[in-house]
């Protein structure tokens, strides 16, 4: 198989080639003034991805999207607190695993099937019958590629005792996230996904209703790496560009992270959203012309950032991840435990463009008919390609 492949898996995706080439800046010291500017740059423009300002802390971790969930709760616990998680997926089910070990009182709201969606409503009935310290929630489960509409469900949890902490691993810097005004307290996130750095960044924001509940639990059951405490002292002398040393950062994860953050905003906010959201609603068309089903029961729920689709039922998935691989595109199987052979999952997040796209769609029309699947070559890429040409791509 050609190495140059199209890496289409919802993390780790595509990187762009000027962020690959800032890793190897080499002999850069994390306590350098270069470094110091640089990476109080990294902070400042993180509030920005987030519509936050100075009232709110961002913090850069060496380490995987999950030690972000385990710090961005932790951090807030005490000992019998009732903390309520809403699970669309696998990832859901994860946070519920995670919190299990510390003497906390978990309830876990999870979806009668996947592809669906907790509804808001029943979350609020669960705040009313219980005072709960913190509800947690994925903004798009990786699992099911799909969305929770944290917008809503920030105003519903406003009016309860309660800090909403949202798993943005899968959409952050691809979906909007209006972290102030949407009343959302943590969001946490990994950089190899649609924030486009490779692995090894845990990412953090805290409102000042966390920070507030951090002084009353004084991060008493975190674990002693994961001490907002700490790495608040850390960031904030950073971005007075007056360095100290807690651990060692990632300094070029951190620099690639630079230079990933500026592209970001050279495209602009509000047009990356947007290229996320018709890159996405191409592909599902695309797919749906083919006669294959979404997990995602419907558009309002399904994620701008993957897309999770069935296989035919005599197509086994094996099969078919062999056949798109050997056409040089890497698409990821499924992950939810009950189905997760009856589906693939396609990442279209970061740099992807509609080339990608259209060459996807391609590749597993190509790969479909290899395997006996009664279809025309080019009905789903010729949707693709119309509506992606109807919006200017």
């Amino acid at each position: 198989m050609s190495e140059r492949r199209l890496l289409m898996i919802p993390g780790p995706i595509i990187f762009e080639p000027s962020v690959l080439r800032s890793l190897s800046k080499g002999h850069l010291s994390h306590m350098s003034t270069e470094f110091t500017k640089l990476f109080a740059e990294v902070l400042g423009n993180l509030k920005r991805l987030l519509f936050v300002d100075d009232e709110f802390k961002t913090i850069v971790l060496a380490g995987s999207g999950t030690l972000a969930m385990e710090a961005s709760t932790t951090n807030f616990i005490r000992k019998d607190d009732n903390v309520l998680v809403i699970s669309n997926g696998v990832f859901g089910d994860r946070m519920a695993e995670l919190l299990s070990r510390y003497p906390v009182k978990v309830d876990l709201l999870k979806v009668n099937s996947p592809g669906e969606v907790v509804d808001n409503g029943l979350i609020e009935e669960r705040l009313k019958e219980k005072n709960y310290s913190l509800v947690a929630v994925t903004h798009v489960d990786t699992s099911t590629a799909v969305r929770h509409n944290i917008e809503e469900l920030g105003h519903i949890v406003k009016d309860y005792n309660a800090l909403l902490v949202v798993d943005g691993v899968c959409s952050v810097a691809g979906e909007e996230i209006r972290m102030k005004d949407w009343n959302i307290d943590v969001v946490l996130t990994g950089s190899q996904k649609a924030i486009g750095v490779p692995v090894g960044l845990a990412l953090i924001w805290l409102s000042p209703r966390a920070l507030d509940r951090l002084k009353e639990t004084n991060a008493r059951y975190a674990p002693y790496y994961m001490d907002f405490n700490k790495w608040i002292d850390v960031m904030d002398s950073y971005e007075q560009l007056k360095p100290i040393y807690f651990a060692t950062p990632a300094v070029n994860l951190i620099v690639g992270l630079h230079e990933s953050l500026k592209l970001i905003f050279e495209e602009g906010l509000e047009n990356r959203f947007r290229r996320h959201r018709v890159l996405s609603e191409a592909f599902r068309k695309g797919v749906r012309s083919l006669g294959l089903n979404l997990l995602a029961k419907n558009d309002d729920i399904a994620a701008s950032t993957v897309t999770a689709v069935y296989l035919p039922e005599n197509i086994d998935l094996s099969d078919f991840r062999r056949e798109m691989a050997s056409r040089n595109v890497i698409v990821a199987g499924g992950l939810y435990p009950s189905i997760k052979t009856r589906y693939f999952r396609v990442g279209h997040m970061g740099p992807v463009n509609a080339n990608d796209i259209a060459s996807t769609m391609a590749t597993i029309e190509r790969s479909l008919v290899k395997l006996g699947y009664p279809i025309n070559l080019g009905d789903g890429l010729s949707v693709v390609q119309r509506f992606l040409s109807e919006h200017g791509f």
